[in-house]
């Protein structure tokens, strides 16, 4: 294993076993570390206290990880900003990927127990286009859309990735458009980073511009209103545990069924989301929604 890549996977093993343990001593920690029969070489002591503060440090710089210490009790270790591990993040993305990398690693008899979704691709390009994000760099690629076997050749500007549906989205603007256009990574044929650089547009916002939204097509032809779904039996428990929307609200709960609100664009994404849901959901409005999803079910059943 290459020094820099072991040196990150001792990172993620310290950062978890102090989230898993809540506080721990140093002594507590060398004592898990001897015990580590993967990452630690075999004739490897523990760690010394020197290196452990350089780890919390390189842990801060990489991660955004604050490792503090209470003197008080016991010169216990802490994770300061444990919520930046939970919420949706790069952060929390590349720990808990290495995390449960690690602990397969150590137990290799289980890895084809534990069963990975399909990404389809486009993976390669993120280190580049992470790069052209930082330094605000130009970036010259060719894509396919789903629709077309024509290949097309654009230059855009790099706003921000969002992950989805098991794909990889590049959102960016196109010069002398007005809203940012998305690209699946998995689409893109080639990518280079030009030489050119360009001034963000501050009055897009890529962290809240899907907030309307389920996934990333955000059509204007639909404006953000407020539905009102009644979900009966059992499946009201997975959209409770899994909300469809950010927005969802529980407004109404009845023996038998349950009624939640969004306020959302009633768009493709979130119309198949209920659709996925089956004779369990139910739209009460708008009356002009229930028409459509009423209309998208009888056409299913004309197919059988």
């Amino acid at each position: 294993m290459a020094t820099s890549v072991r040196l990150l996977r001792r990172y993620v093993w310290l950062i978890d076993t102090i989230r898993r343990a809540g506080r721990i001593t140093l002594e507590e920690i060398n004592q898990k570390w001897m015990d580590e029969r993967t990452l630690r070489l075999e004739n490897e002591e523990e760690i010394p206290e020197r290196t452990f503060h350089r780890h919390r440090q390189a842990i801060a710089d990489i991660f955004g990880i604050d490792i503090l210490c209470n003197r008080y009790d016991g010169n216990t270790y802490f994770i300061d900003n444990d919520e930046a591990l939970n919420r949706p993040s790069f952060t929390s993305w590349l720990f808990n990927g290495l995390a449960i990398d690690n602990r397969l690693i150590s137990n290799r008899g289980i890895a084809n127990r534990v069963i990975f979704e399909d990404i389809p691709g486009g993976n390669e390009f993120l280190p580049l286009i992470i790069e052209a994000l930082t330094k605000s760099r130009m970036i010259k690629l060719t894509y396919r859309r789903f629709n077309s076997a024509d290949e097309t050749e654009r230059v855009i500007e790099p706003l921000g990735l969002k992950q989805s549906g098991r794909r990889w989205y590049l959102v960016a603007r196109i010069p002398r458009c007005d809203n940012p256009t998305v690209f699946s990574l998995d689409r893109i044929q080639s990518v280079t980073m030009t030489d050119d650089t360009f001034i963000v547009d501050k009055f897009i916002d890529v962290s809240n511009y899907f907030d309307d939204v389920i996934g990333v097509n955000v059509d204007n032809d639909y404006d953000c209103e407020k539905v009102i779904l009644r979900v009966y039996g059992s499946q009201r428990v997975y959209v409770e545990t899994l909300p469809i929307h950010k927005s969802q609200r529980l407004v109404n709960r009845a023996k038998d069924y349950t009624d939640y609100e969004f306020n959302l664009r009633p768009e493709y994404e979130f119309q198949h989301a209920i659709l996925a849901l089956g004779a369990a959901a139910e739209v009460l409005s708008p009356r002009w929604l229930r028409d459509e999803i009423k209309w998208i079910a009888e056409e299913i059943v004309k197919r059988y």
